[in-house]
């Protein structure tokens, strides 16, 4: 039985408010904790060029200024950096999409020898070092003639998410109820009609969850794209940013206001579909 203290709040209702005010702190005190170098990043973009290297450090821009922005819009085919960067990842997203839905279905799905050894290799394939596959991937590259292409670029990024890919899809068609897939088999579907037509409808959370991380990789990527793409014109936000710099001089006014135009978009779609990406990654949680 709970005791009154000054005829307002029991016991058991100040210890429910502490606990909510205890979660919800710390909720935002990590959030701010993350957040706080994309603030940073802000201020500096809006702070007058002598004011970025100023010491004592002033934490808040003196003379606020637009000039950064305009600067790296001006001095960079930035826009070109972005859209070279919105096709490569994209195309990556959409492969990777298409074929780790092929191989979750079959894993997750059909019956054959060795399952758990083809699992295990695809999982082993993604903890291979990405360095170490530049040397030959740059040499099946300029062989074929894929350098400074976007095709160049997306092949080894989906290669190197498939595997990721493969086991969010595996991992949520387990938990789809084989009704689904049945009742498709019985109106004369063949199982590639039963996974696009029944299957892939009903797994938005698996789509997106693979879509979204697998761009936002493709997305940030440095070194491939810096050695595969050395044309000015079909090089990624990320190499196109590290142009801005000189030889003598870093603007970093400059180079926070590209890096705070090229994350923004990448954080309002991650903010639009975050609890599409948390069903997708915390599928196949409840099967032992």
């Amino acid at each position: 039985m709970s005791t009154k203290t000054g005829g307002t709040f029991d016991v058991d209702s100040l210890q429910e408010v502490g606990e909510k005010l205890g979660f919800y702190g710390s909720i935002l005190t990590i959030a701010a904790i993350s957040m706080f170098p994309v603030f940073w990043m802000f201020l500096t973009s809006i702070k007058q060029p002598s004011n970025v290297v100023q010491f004592p450090v002033h934490y808040l821009p003196q003379n606020p200024t637009l000039e950064n922005y305009r600067t790296a819009l001006a001095d960079a085919p930035f826009m070109r950096y972005l859209l070279n960067s919105v096709i490569v990842a994209g195309g990556t997203a959409i492969v990777d999409v298409i074929l780790g839905a092929l191989a979750g279905y079959a894993l997750s799905r059909l019956r054959f020898r060795f399952k758990l050894p083809v699992l295990l290799l695809i999982l082993g394939t993604a903890m291979l070092p990405f360095i170490s596959r530049l040397i030959p991937l740059f040499s099946l590259a300029r062989s074929w003639g894929l350098l400074n292409d976007y095709v160049g670029l997306i092949i080894p990024y989906a290669a190197f998410q498939l595997p990721f890919a493969v086991w969010i899809f595996q991992a949520y068609f387990k938990e789809l109820p084989d009704s689904l897939e049945e009742a498709g088999l019985m109106d004369g579907l063949s199982r590639i009609g039963v996974l696009f037509r029944i299957i892939l409808p009903v797994s938005a959370p698996a789509m997106a969850t693979t879509a979204i991380i697998v761009f936002i990789y493709a997305w940030n990527e440095f070194l491939f794209a810096l050695t595969f793409m050395t044309e000015d014109s079909m090089r990624t936000i990320t190499v196109g940013i590290a142009t801005y710099q000189g030889e003598f001089q870093y603007p970093w006014g400059t180079i926070s206001a590209a890096v705070f135009m090229s994350i923004v978009p990448l954080m309002l779609f991650m903010l639009f579909f975050q609890r599409k990406v948390v069903e997708g990654l915390t599928a196949g949680t409840g099967k032992a």
